[in-house]
């Protein structure tokens, strides 16, 4: 096991084809950039990039190059444990910039680390605290009766994420219509920055008598952590931050200015699986809940995210999406029972790579 090393690195961008009819705004496909990185022995550890650059910043482009011409000269050839070191080396040569490819090569770094080890990605990160996770349904923004309709089909659901989309007076009415539709539904309210503080102040007073709403994600701009913070002294709903909330140090500085009550935690910009445990225990510490969630990702960086989720304590069922909606998650062997989904138990991320399926979706660059 000791003297394994990585003797090849394939990057494989692809766009994989979604459900139109969960979300006509996706368009067609989405783009994701897959890493394989084999070692001298025949060992394949897997790693994914979803490609939004309107999240991360990333395009498809930039992730390729980025794992193509700098990423992949570092790991030819190191020794899959070494993982602190390669990575400090990589943040020697791209620092921050490319967060979903960082997390792409160390998921491929622990799915390799397992299978050498034998063990399953969640016991090198000290062990799952439940076998199976329960996924929250992302409901996305429509006309009040399109979603409590939308929100029958979904009533069996753990929890719904429900999107939002800044006028105070339309949002609070697909909230009641969401609770008409399934009214005994955890709710999780998704405002993707589109309210300033005061306009907020508006929604906030339309919904307060809202029962099950668990928390209102980002309301306002990601940089405003001042109006957040103003926000959240005068909220009746727990105040959750994603895109304004990177790391374990960007926890720290919200929880010193009182902007938040949760964090939502993301593979994609924390950078990697330790960040993502670190930016949880630094939340724990700072007395803030944390929520699960995703970028869409396939198979690959949803089972990577689940491995780590399952370490958690959770505030909300994790949102992990790709299941609901791509048409496939590229990869086998994940178990789903009554809408939950079993924690791997297999070594590395314990499921099997569908690579000929990723090579027939290749993007040509």
């Amino acid at each position: 096991m000791a003297t394994e090393r990585i003797a090849r690195v394939d990057v494989l961008p692809t766009s994989l084809p979604v459900k139109p009819q969960e979300d006509a705004s996706r368009g067609l496909a989405q783009q994701h950039v897959f890493l394989r990185l084999e070692t001298t022995g025949g060992v394949v550890g897997w790693g994914e990039a979803r490609a939004l650059p309107s999240w991360t910043g990333e395009s498809v482009e930039a992730i390729d190059a980025a794992l193509r011409n700098h990423y992949l000269p570092v790991l030819l050839g190191i020794n899959p444990f070494a993982r602190n070191s390669a990575l400090a080396a990589l943040d020697e040569i791209i620092t921050g910039g490319v967060p979903s490819a960082r997390a792409a090569v160390d998921m491929a770094l622990y799915d390799l680390q397992g299978q050498l080890a034998g063990l399953p990605v969640h016991e090198l990160l000290g062990g799952k605290r439940r076998d199976k996770l329960q996924l929250s349904q992302s409901l996305r923004a429509d006309s009040p009766g399109a979603m409590r309709e939308a929100a029958r089909r979904m009533h069996d659901a753990h929890c719904l994420k429900v999107k939002l989309t800044g006028d105070p007076g339309l949002d609070a009415e697909r909230l009641v219509a969401v609770t008409e539709g399934a009214p005994h539904v955890e709710i999780w309210l998704d405002a993707n920055q589109s309210y300033t503080p005061t306009r907020a102040l508006g929604l906030l007073d339309r919904i307060r008598s809202v029962r099950r709403v668990a928390c209102l994600q980002q309301p306002v701009a990601g940089d405003d952590w001042f109006g957040l913070a103003r926000l959240r002294e005068r909220s009746p709903i727990p105040i959750a931050v994603d895109e304004g909330c990177l790391n374990a140090t960007d926890v720290l500085r919200l929880a010193q200015l009182g902007a938040c009550d949760l964090v939502v935690l993301k593979l994609c910009k924390a950078g990697g699986l330790l960040e993502l445990v670190r930016a949880a225990e630094t939340a724990r510490l700072c007395g803030l809940d944390v929520l699960g969630s995703g970028l869409t990702e396939s198979g690959v960086g949803l089972t990577a995210a689940l491995h780590v989720y399952s370490t958690l304590n959770l505030r909300l069922p994790p949102q992990l999406n790709g299941p609901q909606f791509l048409h496939r998650l590229c990869v086998d062997g994940l178990e789903w029972s009554a809408g939950d989904l079993r924690v791997p138990s297999a070594p590395g991320l314990g499921v099997r790579v569908d690579e000929e399926l990723i090579r027939s979706l290749a993007l040509d660059l």
